[in-house]
């Protein structure tokens, strides 16, 4: 059981993302995310040891609108230090694009990322590590920013891995929902200040 975990969590987390960036594919992201989406909910959907209870806790407000102005601000600084050009480009450019990004978004990216990387990863491999949340919590820093190479720039992991714990934070201590949420506005607010054409 602990070497097919052990291989499980290579393949999804390590081997995947590699297989990918050797690719450059687009269609690959996307198409092997949903898949990988659809094994861990089916995984944690046929666990009896996993209570989908915790997926319905309320969002907590406060919290998401105070982690919306750390995002907000970061990102506007990133956007100025690394190329003040880039600031709104996307909405000046293509502003119907950005509208149908801002909707779909949490739905197509976000959700799918948080069942993988907060919901199964958590509930998955807590076994293989005695389920130590500091050390759980540095891993799965890891690997959803090793995720990000398959967008092939520096930006993307690095921003995604200064994310990663408050993600994983913000889902162990609130909600999924809350998790969900704050993941949802930093990623709109990446796509409307200019720095998205790094995660796409």
């Amino acid at each position: 059981m602990v070497s097919s975990l052990k291989f499980e969590l290579f393949f999804i987390y390590l081997f995947l993302p590699s297989f990918i960036l050797f690719f450059q594919s687009k269609i690959l992201i996307f198409t092997l995310l949903y898949l990988v989406f659809i094994f861990t909910f089916l995984k944690l959907r046929k666990d009896k040891g996993f209570e989908s209870k915790a997926l319905t806790k309320k969002i907590n407000w406060r919290i998401s609108f105070i982690y919306f102005l750390v995002f907000l601000i970061f990102s506007y600084l990133y956007v100025l230090f690394y190329d003040p050009n880039l600031l709104f480009s996307f909405p000046k450019n293509n502003f119907h694009l950005w509208v149908i990004v801002m909707f779909i978004y949490p739905f197509f990216s976000v959700i799918p990322q948080e069942i993988i990387y907060r919901v199964f990863f958590y509930h998955r491999y807590k076994k293989l590590f005695s389920g130590n949340l500091l050390l759980l919590t540095l891993l799965n820093l890891f690997f959803f920013s090793f995720a990000h190479i398959v967008f092939n720039n520096p930006h993307a992991i690095l921003i995604t891995a200064i994310a990663s714990p408050i993600f994983s934070y913000l889902y162990i201590k609130e909600s999924f929902f809350t998790c969900v949420l704050v993941h949802s506005l930093g990623g709109q607010i990446i796509f409307t200040l200019g720095l998205g054409r790094f995660f796409y």
